[in-house]
């Protein structure tokens, strides 16, 4: 009769943990940073087109107005004797609501998950840099492209070019995020010391 026993421990049942004491700091911290980024987007959206005008100002030789206002601020770029169309960054143009959801699952998994946190941190900061530096430069190409071409390079850059590049951001960032976490699959309590 062929053995059908399997050699070895007995395998433990998985237990509930609680999270170490960085996901028990970072959790918290990164969900606070989703509520933040969803209920302070203006604000974000106003820092956003302040980092853009520096580029534009610093980068392309532009000179830059940016007026804040109560709906969505508006940035104007022109050369050095006027300033010509403007562009207003309204929420969806912003990149706050495309790195809160990350901020959120990531910061339940450092509450509730078995990930090691270091991981978790690291996908966080992998994905909210690239979609943050995705937007940056595809807002700056919006101002450049409007400056040389007008309406005309209004249009293709930003619904055009400028969405399929945050479709592609966002996408890139996810398959990211998820090899960062899936590398360091061993559930924290599993490491040795």
């Amino acid at each position: 009769m062929p053995a059908t026993a399997l050699s070895g421990l007995p395998a433990r049942p998985a237990a509930r943990t609680r999270p170490g004491p960085l996901g028990a700091v970072c959790g918290p911290l990164a969900l606070a940073l989703a509520g933040l980024l969803v209920g302070g987007e203006h604000m974000y959206r106003n820092l956003e087109l302040t980092a853009v005008a520096q580029v534009a100002t610093h980068l392309l030789g532009l000179r830059t107005l940016l007026l804040p206002s109560p709906s969505a601020p508006v940035l104007y770029a022109g050369g050095p004797d006027h300033f010509e169309r403007g562009i207003a960054l309204t929420t969806g143009c912003s990149s706050a609501l495309l790195i809160a959801p990350f901020a959120l699952v990531l910061g339940l998994l450092l509450l509730f998950g078995h990930r090691r946190p270091g991981r978790l941190l690291l996908a966080l900061a992998l994905a909210g840099t690239l979609i943050a530096g995705t937007n940056l430069g595809r807002l700056t190409l919006i101002v450049a492209m409007q400056h040389r071409y007008g309406s005309a390079g209004f249009e293709w850059t930003h619904v055009l070019f400028g969405s399929l590049l945050m479709m592609v951001a966002a996408l890139a960032a996810l398959l990211l995020c998820l090899a960062v976490v899936a590398r360091g699959s061993a559930p924290a309590e599993d490491v040795a010391p």
